[in-house]
């Protein structure tokens, strides 16, 4: 791209980005934007939540700083104070702080764990809410409590570093971490043993993720264009192995509801739904994305809704019952009948996102280049439930 092509798709950028500051009113219930001294390329709400004397809702999340060696890296313990039920009279038209009560809406830091090299991805023990399991950026993935404020156990073995993290919901302490090794490593974290490493995928692996339901199964998926699904009862592991997508697959998640349900995100800039009874090929192509697509989530409360961030800036909620609605003409520049609602509000590489499990439809999202991150909720009226699902059930 040229250097006045570069200017031209900034200036672009930037007209875009005004323009959603301006719409912020009438798209969110919820929109604050907090600025962080440093990138994180990590966001993970924590399964707490606490009412303060004031009646409103204390939501904790976890980031890491991306300082590239220039100060010291931590993981960070934020709060934030958010109304159980918002008002008229709140001023939902400001973008840093939506309300006029300072309290309510600000992100405040409680503490900060020091670690000796930046962390790539953090994620919640589901089953002790004090445990986190962080990927660094030496391929060693630490066991941090939050009560002690300090890491507890170092996982050795891991060659490579690796983002792919996921708690078993069943057996507690199991973790699967994904390496740019071309393995995956199970990990005992209540001892700090490794139980055993898989070896299957012929390039890095960039996410794992364990069934929601069945212990025994796991989900992988890599920059050799496959995803693998993984029973750890067999000796080799792997059952299936089945190329997805035409470049790299970055991210595959299960869906909480319908366990039998996956999906995948890939340098294509497309995200896929399989079945995990009939892989073969996939239930449908989401395409709406520019880029490659680096974060996948599911809904923790709808099991039609699917949120995926990307290089393009965008975090692209999707409602596959939706699927095959018919679009006005108008309305087609929009993108299809299954894109819900798109998140403009950054302006670089969308490098993870988390979404709520204790307040419906509340996110959390952080980007590569301006150190924000953004906590965000969409009006209320776009969540109406569809149960006309008869579409995707005769596919499923």
């Amino acid at each position: 791209m040229s250097a006045e092509n570069e200017i031209q798709e900034e200036r672009n950028n930037e007209e875009q980005y005004r323009n959603w500051k301006q719409n912020i009113p009438f798209m969110y219930e919820i929109c604050i934007n907090h600025q962080n001294n440093w990138p994180s390329l990590t966001v993970c709400w924590l399964n707490e939540l606490e009412i303060d004397q004031n009646d409103n809702e204390i939501h904790r999340l976890i980031v890491a700083t991306q300082t590239n060696n220039q100060e010291q890296d931590y993981i960070k313990l934020l709060k934030v104070a958010i109304p159980k039920k918002l008002d008229e009279q709140l001023d939902n038209t400001l973008l840093n702080n939506i309300w006029k009560t300072q309290a309510v809406g600000k992100v405040q830091e409680e503490l900060q764990i020091p670690v000796e090299v930046e962390i790539n991805r953090v994620r919640q023990q589901p089953n002790n809410q004090f445990i986190l399991a962080a990927q660094a950026g030496d391929g060693e993935v630490g066991i941090y409590d939050l009560s002690k404020q300090s890491k507890v156990f170092a996982l050795k073995g891991q060659e490579k570093e690796g983002y792919g993290l996921s708690w078993n919901l069943t057996n507690s302490g199991q973790l699967l971490s994904a390496s740019y090794d071309h393995n995956i490593y199970h990990w005992d974290s209540n001892t700090g043993q490794l139980i055993k490493q898989y070896n299957f995928h012929s390039a890095e692996v960039e996410d794992v993720c364990w069934h929601p339901q069945d212990p025994n199964i796991f989900i992988s998926c890599s920059d050799d264009k496959t995803f693998a699904i993984c029973d750890i009862r067999t000796n080799q592991g792997v059952t299936i192995k089945q190329e997805a997508h035409s470049q790299e697959v970055n991210c595959a998640q299960f869906n909480n509801f319908q366990s039998n349900i996956f999906a995948t995100g890939s340098n294509d800039a497309q995200v896929k739904m399989f079945d995990m009874n009939k892989p073969e090929e996939d239930i449908h192509t989401f395409s709406n994305h520019e880029d490659a697509i680096y974060s996948l989530q599911w809904s923790p409360h709808q099991r039609n809704l699917l949120a995926s961030g990307s290089v393009d800036t965008k975090i692209v909620v999707w409602d596959y019952y939706k699927i095959g609605n018919e679009i006005k003409a108008e309305d087609e520049k929009d993108g299809p009948s299954e894109l819900l609602f798109y998140h403009g509000g950054h302006r670089s590489k969308v490098n993870d996102l988390s979404w709520n499990v204790n307040h419906k439809h509340l996110f959390a999202s952080v980007e590569q280049e301006k150190n924000i991150l953004q906590i965000w909720k969409i009006q209320q009226q776009l969540w109406e439930e569809d149960e006309n699902d008869e579409y995707i059930q005769s596919l499923v």
